[in-house]
Formats: C-alpha cells, structure tokens, sequence
C-alpha cells in the first residue's frame, strides 16, 4: 500500500451584507440540523496516535506492544475478563460448569455466532483453535492449557474440556484467542516459523473490529465488524497512526489530529495536561521493567557471558543499580521500585518483600561481593575478569526504544555497573529487533517489560525450564522452582494456592534471573471534547484502549456536540461563522479555509 500526500483547500467566498443575512438564517438551527444530519450519517472515525507500530499481524506470533492491541480488538476468547475486576466473564460462552472434581468443564456458547465474513462459528472453532495450540507447541498460550486437555464438541454450541487431574484453566479464563479453522487449518502441523510467518491482513475475527489494512512504518486501519455477536460499537473506523517520536504524537493531539496518543512518557503529562478538552488517562502500574539474564540456550546464537551464571554476579548488578533513581528520574514519580515477578496490580498474589528483606542498593557491597568472588581488575583498565575464563565483564544489552523508559533505564544503568567494573554495550532498538536478538540469544541481558495475565500462572510459567526457547527471557533453568510452579497449578485451594505461588515469587527474587526495575504507570491522553463513554479495565484507572478486552472500543462515542471527529473531517467551528458574520457586515470579503484532515493512507 501506498500512502498519498495531504492537501488543503481554500475557498474565497464573497458576499454583500444582503447575502450575509441570507447566510444567517441558513446558518441557524435548519442548517445546523441539516449538518448533524449529515454529520449522523459519515462513517466515524477514532484515531489514535502511537509510536509503536506493529510487528506482526498474526496472532500466534505476536509478542509485544501494539500487536496484542489489535489481536484483543479483532478476536474474541471463549471467555474474557471483566473490565472491572478482570474476572471471568461471558464472551463467546455464556459461561462454563465444571463437575465435581473439576477435571470436567462444559462450556455453552451463545446461538447464532458469526465470523466477520458471515460464516457461522461453531464449538469446532474453539476446539480447532485450542488444539492448534497445544500441538503446534505456540508459547505464548500453551500453559493455559495443563494436564492434557481433550476437547469434545456434541454440537455447534457446546464445548466439552476434559483434563487428566483437576484444573481451575477455564476459571482463569485462558488468555487464548479463538480463531477460524477454514483460515488456519492449512497451517496447521507446520513448522512454527512458518505458522508465525503466515500473513493476515486483512484478518477474519469474532470481535467488533478487524484489521483490514497496515502499512508498516505509517499505521494501520480496523472496520466495525457487521457480523459482531454484542452491542454494535459507534464508532466505524479504528485508525492507527505511527509517530516517529512522541513530541509529534503530542502536537498531533494538540492539534486534533488524533483523538487518543498512547503511552505518552512521563515528562510530556505536564504538556497535555492543560490542552483544552484533553483528558490524561494515568493507568495502574500492571507491568513491570525487566533486565533479564541471558543464561544460554535461548537461540542458536546464543554465547552470553558465562559469568552471568554466577549467581553472586547477578546479586552484585542488582546490588548495583539505583531502582528508586529509576523511578524518580524516568519515570518522575509515576512508578514505583521493582522486586517480584507478579506486578502489584494482582494485588492478592502478588508478593511485596519488606524493605529490610530486599537487595539494597550499594555499590560499595557490590563491588566487594565482585572482588571476594575473585572478580578483579587485573590489567587496570578498570572492567574486572572472570577467574575461571579470564574473559573482562563486558556485557552487551539491547534496549526497547518501544518501551517508556527502557533506553533511559539502560542509560543509567551503564553508569551504574561502569561504578562496579561491569562494562556495558548498550543497543537501543526497536521491538521487532528486540525480538530478534531474542529469538537468535545474541545479548548478554536485555531491557524489556513483561505484563502477565490476573491470573499468575501465566507470568509465572515464563520461568519455568519448558520454556526455554520459546517465552523464556534467557533459559533460566532451576529444577527447584520448576517444582514450585507445577504444585500451584495443581491446587484448587486459592488460600492455599497462594502460599505456592508467593514462595515461588520469593525463590526467583533469591536467585536473580533477571532484575524487576520499576512498576511504572501508563499515561494515555484523549479529546474527552470529542469522545466519551469510555469503559477502562481494571477498573477507573484501567487503560481505555484494548489490553485486557475491548469493551471501551464498543462503548465509545462522539459528544454530542462534537462532530469533527466523528466524521473524519473538521467541520467549520462556530466562532469562525461570527467572524464571518462581523466583516461581511462590514463588507469585506472573506476567505474560509476548510482542512480535511488527513487520513492514514495519507499521512
């Protein structure tokens, strides 16, 4: 796809002070009728800005950032989470019963179900969907799916999950996407490169909008689904916008040339915060900032620093670096200090260490630790050497440019670890090259993010030794908490599930595979003057754009008011017509100026 330039036309109007008053009674409450009229009738268009673009348009190969956005937007789960408390909620299920031992779920879907091309979908979908999973070992869903799974489908609205032992899977629910056989079954047993590697734009979905077109580098564009099985959404058109940086994106905003700019950084909040008719949307810290160890075996090109795999080095970098100056001057107040691995927003699992239990911050420690190890400086060039390689600590680590404040992280952390004889190559790239030094293994540690589901066996599971190769950060591998995972699983039990799962927290934070920097917020601004009836997940201070489902996308609409960006194109203000109105009275001549704004495939 190609995209076109923009343009402005001008218009040079002249008019008598007889005409003006013919003008007058045209512009009173007909002519305003007849715009709303006009306006009620144009596609409507909600535009976002970001400076994330895609990296892929396949749902089993998605890994970060906006990706999951749109898979969220344009695939239902059998079940999905509440907005408010991100419990289980009906979906494409009305809801599932399991027996008496839980080994046994019966889900009952809604009649009627529609893809968006208007063919039926079925029970079969979600087996197809759900086995296709298991089978072709994709990492990002498989640890929804425990102890074995058979998928039984009587008819096209019900669906049968039977386990080996009891599981409380469905009750998660399974952050899986449903999708449709006809489409994914000639995939289907193929390697998963090439499963990953199949293109889908434009996509068939169940959910309210679908990815019809992506230009890489420009945006992308998603149409109201006609076949969605909920409340039709208002709104018609999604477009995307990609901002080389976020100065731009914020003008764009300023401007009312987007109605939302996403993942705004800490520093530019002051700046919106007093445009007139902005709203600043500041999410609840549900992620977290990760430096991850490389520990081998990752990719085929990976050769991390063997010394990474003394835990005694890993205890001194985290020794080493500032969290609380992370949170203070990247984040400026809007996160707090990291230390295990479920983010503070899954409040009864997650694991807060006191504060006189947790790794202090002390170079002056670090660097003894280092040196009582027989890490040493032995030629003066002030990087330390391995004593059983002789090989210096020089570490390479990549940075997500895509993530708020990963590249400033790493820019401290250089300083930090330089203080304690740790030399340190920082990269900072984007999320698809990000994913390739993942994939390959070729880094040494990595700054990155990791969110995690409600439920924490998911984030959990990431871990574990089974998923090396595929979620792993680096193939940490410990047969201790590997044991530790699959007893949690196994428990039904919440009280008591919870004792697992904050020991196994506890255990991680002990053996450092890698170091949870800060909790840091969102920041999301909007035109609350163009559009309202926004529903965040979790809760008020939940993100308005899909991340957990899409509900805020169905319920969104225009103001009343405001018909400039419901119609895609900027409607002659009123002021303007009283000006005209005092200098044609006047008899001059005036020049109305009329900006349509520039679509996607025009930016």
């Amino acid at each position: 796809m190609k995209a076109g330039g923009g343009r402005n036309h001008g218009r040079a109007i002249v008019l008598s002070a007889v005409a003006m008053a013919v003008l007058v009674a045209a512009t009173g409450p007909l002519a305003q009728a007849q715009e709303s009229s006009t306006a009620a009738d144009a596609p409507i268009v909600l535009t976002v800005g970001t400076t994330v673009d895609l990296v892929t348009d396949n749902p089993f190969a998605v890994s970060a950032g906006n990706d999951w956005s749109v898979v969220t937007t344009q695939y239902d789960m059998m079940l999905k989470f509440d907005s408010e408390t991100l419990s289980p909620a009906p979906s494409l299920a009305t809801g599932c019963e399991p027996n008496d031992d839980s080994t046994v779920w019966t889900c009952t879907l809604r009649d009627g179900l529609k893809w968006s091309d208007g063919s039926p979908l079925t029970s079969r979908d979600i087996a197809f969907s759900y086995r296709f999973i298991i089978d072709n070992k994709v990492p990002q869903y498989r640890a929804y799916f425990p102890f074995n799974p058979t998928f039984e489908t009587p008819d096209d609205t019900t669906f049968i999950w039977k386990a080996e032992a009891p599981t409380f899977a469905l009750d998660m629910p399974p952050w899986a996407y449903i999708v449709p056989q006809k489409v994914w079954e000639g995939v289907d047993g193929k390697p998963l490169s090439e499963i990953k590697a199949q293109e889908n734009t434009p996509s068939i979905g169940s959910g309210p909008f679908t990815l019809t077109e992506w230009t890489q580098g420009q945006g992308w564009t998603m149409q109201k689904n006609p076949y969605f099985w909920g409340d039709e959404p208002v709104v018609d058109t999604l477009k995307f916008r990609v901002y080389s940086n976020q100065e731009a994106m914020t003008q764009a905003l300023r401007n009312g040339e987007i109605d939302i700019a996403d993942g705004l950084r800490p520093s530019l909040v002051q700046s919106v915060d007093g445009i007139d008719g902005v709203t600043v949307q500041k999410v609840v810290s549900d992620w977290w900032l990760n430096l991850a160890f490389n520990f081998g075996g990752q990719g085929p090109d990976a050769d991390p620093l063997p010394a990474l795999k003394d835990i005694d080095v890993r205890t001194a970098i985290e020794m080493a670096i500032d969290k609380q100056a992370i949170a203070d001057k990247v984040y400026q107040g809007t996160a707090t200090t990291g230390d295990t691995i479920i983010r503070p927003a899954s409040a009864f699992w997650h694991l807060d260490i006191p504060a006189d239990q947790e790794v202090p911050f002390s170079p002056e420690d670090a660097a003894a630790m280092l040196e009582d190890a027989g890490y040493t400086d032995t030629d003066g060039d002030g990087i330390r050497e391995d004593p059983s390689t002789g090989e210096p600590l020089q570490m390479l680590i990549p940075a997500s440019q895509d993530t708020t404040g990963a590249v400033e992280a790493g820019q401290l952390i250089v300083g930090y670890l330089k203080a304690i004889g740790i030399e340190v190559d920082l990269k900072p790239v984007t999320d698809a090259k990000m994913n390739d030094y993942w994939g390959a293994g070729s880094f040494d540690a990595y700054i990155w993010y990791w969110s995690g589901d409600p439920d924490p066996d998911y984030q959990l599971s990431v871990f574990t030794t089974d998923q090396c190769g595929d979620w792993s950060d680096g193939c940490f591998s410990d047969p201790t908490y590997d044991a530790l995972y699959e007893r949690q699983r196994g428990i039904l039990n919440r009280d008591e599930r919870l004792k697992v799962v904050q020991e196994a927290q506890q255990y991680l934070y002990d053996q450092v595979p890698g170091v949870v920097l800060a909790y840091p917020g969102w920041i999301q601004a909007y035109r609350s003057d163009r559009f309202e009836g926004w529903i965040p997940a979790p809760g008020d201070h939940g993100y308005i754009t899909p991340t957990y489902n899409y509900d805020s996308f169905v319920s969104v609409h225009p103001v009343a008011s405001s018909t400039s960006s419901s119609t895609g194109s900027s409607s002659v203000p009123g002021w303007l017509w009283l000006v005209a109105i005092a200098a044609i009275a006047a008899g001059a001549i005036v020049f109305v100026r009329r900006g349509r704004r520039r679509d996607l495939d025009e930016a």
